[in-house]
């Protein structure tokens, strides 16, 4: 049986540890040169070399400290090369993912032309936030419609958690 694009989702990642987790929300812009100053917290967690790829859902760019990058790639392989669905999917997040990336003296990252105008198009204010395991980049216009999306869902996603906390599953 095919699986839709829309339906290949990783499978959970290990959770890390609390010194390497990212949390945290930055407004910043990018230059015209397509630079982005990542906040000092995040890049410490980074460290020296990073990878810079789409995110699941291709709605914001992903930045992966090495070794979850590795983790995540496991993941993909573990699910097999022979779902068409898979490999379609698998092609384009790899044609925009970039690996050993890292800070210049300045503490800004360049984000590959590619992955920029495919994912951020012609925005240059984004916001910069902690996603668990990676640094997440959305534009600004797009965070502020998924602010606005959420707070409408706030009401049902708070009825979804209390049934989950009672061990209820809808």
């Amino acid at each position: 049986m095919d699986t839709h694009p829309d339906d290949v989702k990783p499978t959970e990642p290990p959770r890390p540890s609390r010194s390497t987790r990212f949390i945290g929300s930055f407004n910043h812009s990018l230059d015209s040169k397509g630079r982005l100053v990542i906040p000092q917290t995040f890049r410490e967690k980074l460290g020296d070399t990073f990878c810079i790829a789409p995110s699941y859902d291709f709605q914001s760019i992903a930045v992966y400290p090495t070794e979850m990058w590795e983790k995540r790639n496991e993941q993909y392989e573990k699910l097999g090369s022979l779902n068409p669905a898979l490999n379609r999917y698998l092609e384009q997040f790899y044609a925009l993912s970039f690996d050993e990336q890292s800070c210049d003296g300045q503490g800004r990252i360049l984000l590959p032309v590619n992955i920029r105008s495919k994912i951020l198009r012609d925005d240059r204010d984004v916001e910069i936030t902690g996603a668990n395991d990676h640094v997440r980049i959305v534009s600004a216009s797009m965070s502020r419609d998924s602010w606005d999306g959420f707070r409408q869902e706030l009401p049902n996603l708070l009825e979804l958690i209390a049934a989950l906390d009672q061990g209820e599953q809808r």
